[in-house]
């Protein structure tokens, strides 16, 4: 599974705008911290993960997300 893609489509459906990549600050493409939220809900309950407060807390970038999720998975 290609996890950037589908957090990128999370991010849209959540209001994001403009040119994602991986190196896209959350806040500089419209995602606030209830938008995160609501994507990392979606993405637990996808893929059965649970995401540490600590982990949460470190998220600035789409690819932080991407990282997170590629550890949980394995």
């Amino acid at each position: 599974m290609n996890y950037f893609e589908e957090i990128k489509k999370g991010l849209i459906a959540k209001g994001a705008k403009g040119s994602i990549t991986k190196d896209s600050d959350l806040r500089s493409v419209g995602i606030d911290s209830l938008d995160l939220m609501d994507s990392v809900i979606e993405l637990e309950t996808k893929l059965n993960i649970q995401f540490s407060d600590e982990t949460l807390m470190a998220i600035k970038t789409v690819n932080d997300i991407v990282v997170a999720v590629e550890e949980l998975v394995k």
